[in-house]
């Protein structure tokens, strides 16, 4: 299976999350206006977070965000 990596950013002002493949996050890459807080695996954490269960689930998604 191909790597996918996806793009998370969040917005400065509203906290509005965006993810996005290689191709569209150049468009935003380096917009004061957009954070990049990870790089990840899509199918990785797609799964991981499919599998956790309650905290466990939490502490991934706020990983991914800060």
């Amino acid at each position: 299976m191909k790597d996918s990596p996806a793009f998370v950013y969040v917005h400065a002002w509203n906290g509005l999350i965006r993810v996005e493949s290689l191709d569209t996050a150049r468009n935003i890459d380096g917009n004061p206006e957009w954070k990049h807080v990870s790089t990840v695996n899509a199918h990785v954490i797609l799964e991981n977070i499919l599998r956790a269960k309650g905290k466990d689930r939490n502490k991934i998604i706020k990983h991914l965000l800060t």
